[in-house]
């Protein structure tokens, strides 16, 4: 599996080096089946914050042509960071010590939920959950962050701001609760959870997994939420500007479309496919006894028309599904998708294996 993996994506690396242009495929029914699983090392065995074990909840991924970025939506120790990369082809390999992105935005940053890169890949975003804020204090801002910048240079994040000054995108977070906001919550919606980010080249779109009155009062959804963007020119370099036009898109049920999974399944990744035109949706259930997730997508057209996803299938036409909490993918080319799994203190085997506190397991889907 190793071997496969490495091989694998080493050549789609260096083929996708050359590549200037991106052909759109057919946009025919998909079905896809799990090629590889393994299990990858975030930090060295054993680590301790604040006297407690330190688990790794890898929450997004991203390939982003060159390496893969991985982001850890708990705190890590200060010698640390929750965002890291390694090569492809170390993926699986614990004797290679990831590369931590030590900016001081990636620590002031909390609880990292997707990745996303725009579709002609010169932009790199990555975002958190959105989902507390604290009255009268500036102490959780940070769970309140959208960072971005040019690919391949990670080193030097660029948080997202209507002033380009702030530290934090906590003014993002009202404009979500009001497009949000519904007959239960007519002004905005006191609690959300963001755990999707995709880009198109005109549009953001943030995937909406949980809302309602508070972390402890809320209900499980799949919305997603679009607004308009561009890439200007500044004395200080280029930098993404939001438009005004947040809205709700799309309100997925997915018990309508596929009655006999279980639930509830909420919305865990959103990311954009610009070599199939399609989106693609991972929903997971997350219960004290069972954990369990499913690969949905969706032609852009029938996304804005809120028409609902497709559920994907194996070859023998039953539904593909992990026994993980799936919480991001992205695309090592065409046909293959590398999911990571945010397992919390679930340890579960992972092919032979038993996966430990300081791993992530992680799934190779292809695509036919």
């Amino acid at each position: 599996m190793t071997s496969r993996l490495f091989t694998a994506i080493t050549l789609l690396t260096l083929a996708g080096a050359g590549c200037k242009t991106t052909k759109l495929v057919s946009s025919g029914p998909l079905s896809a089946t799990i090629t590889e699983e393994g299990l990858l090392t975030c930090f060295p065995a054993n680590m301790l914050l604040k006297q407690q074990p330190v688990w790794c909840e890898a929450s997004a991924v991203l390939f982003d042509g060159t390496k893969v970025l991985l982001a850890n939506d708990k705190d890590m120790p200060a010698s640390l960071s929750p965002v890291f990369s390694k090569l492809p082809g170390t993926l699986p390999d614990s004797t290679q010590t990831p590369t931590y992105l030590m900016a001081p935005a990636y620590k002031l940053a909390r609880k990292y939920e997707d990745f996303a890169q725009t579709p002609d890949r010169k932009f790199t975003l990555l975002t958190t959950a959105f989902d507390r804020v604290k009255a009268d204090s500036p102490d959780w801002n940070g769970y309140n962050t959208l960072l971005y910048w040019r690919t391949g240079n990670e080193q030097n994040p660029i948080v997202l701001t209507p002033d380009d000054s702030s530290r934090t995108s906590i003014a993002y977070r009202t404009k979500l609760a009001r497009a949000l906001a519904n007959d239960e919550f007519p002004g905005e919606v006191p609690y959300f959870k963001v755990e999707g980010l995709a880009a198109t080249d005109q549009l953001l779109l943030f995937g909406i997994r949980e809302m309602g009155r508070a972390y402890d009062d809320f209900k499980a959804v799949n919305k997603i939420i679009t607004v308009t963007y561009r890439v200007v020119k500044t004395p200080v370099g280029e930098r993404i500007r939001l438009g005004d036009d947040w809205r709700v898109v799309a309100d997925f049920n997915a018990p309508n479309t596929a009655p006999d999974l279980p639930k509830p399944l909420s919305l865990s990744s959103l990311e954009y496919d610009p070599a199939r035109n399609r989106f693609w949706l991972l929903t997971s259930l997350e219960t004290p006894e069972k954990l369990d997730a499913y690969l949905w997508y969706i032609l852009p057209d029938d996304l804005m028309a809120d028409k609902p996803f497709t559920l994907v299938r194996n070859g023998q036409g039953q539904p593909l599904h992990f026994n993980h909490k799936a919480e991001d993918l992205t695309f090592l080319d065409r046909d293959r998708l590398l999911i990571i799994h945010d397992d919390d203190r679930f340890q579960l085997p992972t092919g032979n294996k038993i996966r430990q506190p300081n791993q992530a397991p992680y799934s190779i889907v292809t695509v036919r």
